[in-house]
């Protein structure tokens, strides 16, 4: 089962040679009254959580063309995975 992390439009965004954060895209209500050096520092940390959980996989989608292209550069397309190895059979002793 794949993790679903969602972005979900234009809270944080790939410009140029940086994320760019807008509290005032964010979905949560407390995170909109922040100043966005704090968001950009609690929305990067969620984001980080969000990916690392994945235990059989994460999805990741922006609905931004230019973060996309970046997601792009920093995850590598997936390809056809590989059989897991049999597990070892322990021998009675």
């Amino acid at each position: 089962m794949a993790l679903l992390c969602r972005v979900t439009g234009v809270d944080l965004v790939w410009r140029q040679d940086r994320w760019l954060p807008n509290p005032q895209a964010s979905r949560d209500p407390a995170l909109r009254s922040t100043d966005p050096a704090t968001f950009l520092r609690l929305v990067r940390n969620t984001y980080k959580v969000l990916l690392t959980r994945g235990m059989s996989g994460t999805l990741l989608y922006s609905t931004d063309p230019e973060t996309q292209a970046r997601l792009r550069q920093l995850v590598p397309a997936p390809t056809a995975a590989e059989p897991d190895p049999p597990a070892p059979v322990q021998q009675p002793t």
